[in-house]
């Protein structure tokens, strides 16, 4: 992310914990904004991680977020030659 965005500035609006040390939830909702390499200011994003935590490590991660502005983000960056923001997708 710090290279495809590298002025993305991310705001945690709200964080919730439930369940005991062996397995937690955590949702993180979040805001974010950036500066596009063309200097467009309107990038907005507004997101949810859902972590799920095993004796305090992450054993499983979900992000929910508007994968269209992403897109166009990635759009934009790329056409501004970002070799990263044009890269296949990373798939696991």
């Amino acid at each position: 992310m710090g290279r495809v965005l590298p002025t993305l500035h991310l705001t945690v609006n709200h964080i919730w914990v439930k369940g005991w040390p062996w397995h937690t939830t955590v949702f993180a909702q979040w805001d974010g904004i950036a500066t596009l390499l063309n200097g467009d200011t309107s990038y907005v994003n507004r997101g949810l991680h859902v972590f799920t935590l095993r004796w305090g490590r992450v054993s499983a991660l979900e992000e929910f977020q508007d994968s269209q502005a992403a897109a166009r983000a990635l759009a934009a960056q790329a056409g501004a030659r970002l070799e990263e923001a044009g890269a296949e997708q990373i798939v696991s």
